[in-house]
């Protein structure tokens, strides 16, 4: 018999385990350095990588944001200081945050740290208005519009995908006067969210979510239905006039060698072809893709009910008076079942093994 491999389980900080508690009094005031995205886990991991990286770009003004540091009780059993801090390299300005839970003996120790860099020194943004009178009287319709087909000038970037990520990752690149194009298969910005299911929203707090240089308005909503949050990215590409190409899809993406640039082929929806010389290729494709991986269950030919996969799914409606099994239990099955739950849908969710879950906690630290 084959046996399932585990998957390894990382356990909260809770007091239980630390075998800690916390004075209610307590004091809490007394108690980016790499070009890619990286998790360390583990004393020595963590040693390794700082050790590596601290001498590339030699960390200065470490200081503690004192107004921001707080003493946070998700829940009963956790427990834990979160702190800021703001710090320079020799490349640019740089933020952090950790926490630091409590031990059995009183001390207090690092559970985490993240560190994100803010901005390039000597590049600094340009987010002022810029003053073109072309721009005042209305007379750059025609130049925008060459500036969109890319005509005059190639781009120096290419981000393939119109989401959040790709249009954050664009406005970021048009403020430090890069020439950036987007690349979106889908016949609008905002279509990869609202070409889903009809209950769908956010997981995410508002507040993890906002847009560079525009952020969401207070009375946004904490987590936000997919359509809505289609119909911003698509109003914040217009306001920022950021180029994009939507129908249109990368066929090939070819390194360069020897200082050469990238090699990337599209093409759009009417069928014209164009390659481009890019300095650099963002992929902003997401998390997910369109590979379905249906369950392989026993006697499935011999059912003759409907078997959905999530991603083909468009609301409860579609499913009035029937008897609904919902297999396993992320974010789209809860999704999915509590919209079945809301139309009177006799639903059952299903999941193969046991786990923990928690709720998120509205906490705008």
């Amino acid at each position: 018999m084959a046996t399932a491999t585990q998957t390894p389980v990382i356990f909260l900080p809770t007091l239980q385990r630390l075998g800690s508690t916390v004075d209610p009094t307590i004091d809490v005031q007394g108690i980016a350095n790499a070009w890619d995205y990286h998790t360390y886990e583990g004393r020595d991991r963590v040693k390794r990588f700082l050790t590596n990286q601290l001498p590339k770009f030699s960390p200065s003004t470490l200081k503690l944001r004192e107004d921001l540091v707080e003493l946070q009780t998700p829940f009963e059993d956790l427990v834990w200081t979160q702190d800021y801090f703001t710090f320079d390299t020799t490349v640019g300005h740089a933020s952090g945050i950790f926490r630091l839970v409590p031990l059995a003996n009183g001390s207090w120790k690092g559970h985490m740290v993240f560190t994100n860099l803010e901005d390039l020194r000597g590049f600094p943004e340009k987010i002022r208005p810029s003053g073109n009178p072309e721009e005042i009287h209305g007379k750059s319709a025609e130049a925008r519009k060459r500036e969109q087909e890319h005509l005059d000038e190639e781009p120096s970037v290419i981000v393939v995908g119109g989401g959040q990520s790709g249009l954050d990752a664009a406005a970021r690149l048009k403020a430090l006067d890069v020439n950036v194009l987007i690349i979106e298969r889908n016949e609008r910005i905002g279509d990869n969210w609202r070409n889903r299911y009809a209950a769908l929203c956010l997981r995410d707090p508002v507040w993890y979510d906002h847009t560079p240089y525009l952020p969401f308005p207070p009375n946004w909503p904490i987590y936000t239905p997919a359509l809505k949050l289609a119909d911003w990215l698509e109003s914040y590409a217009h306001v920022f006039e950021l180029k994009v190409w939507t129908s249109t899809r990368v066929v090939t993406v070819e390194p360069g060698t020897k200082g050469r640039k990238w090699s990337v082929k599209v093409v759009r929806g009417d069928g014209r072809e164009r390659v481009f010389k890019v300095n650099h290729v963002v992929f902003a494709l997401g998390i997910s893709s369109d590979t379905v991986r249906m369950l392989n269950v026993p006697c499935r030919e011999e059912f003759t009910g409907q078997v959905l996969h999530s991603s083909k799914h468009k609301g409860a409606t579609d499913h009035l008076g029937k008897k609904v099994v919902v297999v396993d239990a992320c974010t789209s099955a809860h999704d999915i079942r509590s919209d079945y739950a809301d139309h009177s849908v006799d639903v059952m969710m299903v999941q193969r093994s046991c786990y923990a879950g928690a709720y998120g906690y509205p906490n705008k630290g």
